[in-house]
């Protein structure tokens, strides 16, 4: 996973791509971007993906639209946006 935070001191967004091809890719770049979001190890977040939702199903409503389906959900206070494109982003917690 490659991600990109727009990064000019205001913890901006973790921008970052998971493989449509791959749906077993998704589970771990959400998890992934979180933690980077929050600066911690993914096995340190306070909530599992599966607490939250059923990924298979995720990926299955990803990949139901004929134009982008695009699925907002939270994850260990983050929020999150995934695009059947292949785009997660991670926006910071609010304080």
């Amino acid at each position: 996973m490659e991600s990109d935070r727009n990064d000019d001191g205001d913890g901006g967004p973790i921008r970052t791509t998971w493989d449509p091809d791959d749906p077993d890719s998704l589970t771990g770049t959400v998890v992934n971007a979180v933690a980077e979001a929050r600066g911690v190890d993914g096995m340190e977040l306070s909530e599992l993906l599966n607490d939250v939702l059923d990924p298979d199903a995720l990926a299955r409503v990803l990949a139901s639209g004929t134009g982008t389906v695009t699925v907002t959900f939270t994850l260990d206070g983050q929020s999150v946006t995934v695009d059947s494109d292949g785009t997660v982003i991670v926006e910071p917690r609010e304080e």
